[in-house]
């Protein structure tokens, strides 16, 4: 709660008074996140069929989400069953990112056997914070493993793999 704070630049008795407990403050962060991908999605959508650098600037929307440190500052703090509230926006999210990869198919301009599921995960596996021996050593490791992970999602990556 201290970092929280800390990184809102506002005190902890602000965000005590926002927030009654560690529970409420983590549904907020988890439903604000996926608002922004939602948002994210619905943006994309609407401009992938005229203009197709919106599929790149999608992907580095949500790669700038952070989605992977996200889930592991709290993924120990999310209650074993969700709320509705986090539940309807998951579930909205999901079929907007599904909608987004469905144009971006249509358009060629990512692999045919990618899905929804795979799509998120991955950003996710690949935004987590690297341990400090390897942002230390190689403080550039994370955008490269990024940018891996985003050219595997193009349609050659496909046929190179076949």
């Amino acid at each position: 709660m201290d970092l929280i704070a800390e990184r809102s630049s506002v005190g902890i008795g602000t965000l005590y008074r926002n927030f009654a407990s560690r529970a409420e403050l983590v549904e907020e962060v988890t439903v604000s996140t996926l608002q922004e991908i939602l948002d994210a999605s619905t943006a994309a959508e609407a401009r992938l069929n005229e203009e197709h650098d919106a599929w790149t600037e999608y992907l580095e929307i949500l790669v700038g989400l952070n989605i992977g440190a996200l889930s592991e500052a709290l993924g120990a703090a999310l209650p074993l069953t969700l709320s509705d509230r986090v539940l309807g926006i998951q579930r909205e999210c999901a079929r907007a990112v599904s909608r987004v990869l469905d144009l971006a198919k249509r358009h060629e301009l990512v692999r045919e056997d990618l899905n929804g599921v795979e799509l998120v995960t991955a950003i996710g596996a690949a935004t987590r914070p690297l341990p400090r021996a390897f942002r230390d050593q190689a403080p550039h490791l994370q955008s490269r493993l990024v940018q891996l992970m985003l050219d595997g999602f193009k349609p050659h990556a496909m046929m190179a793999s076949a």
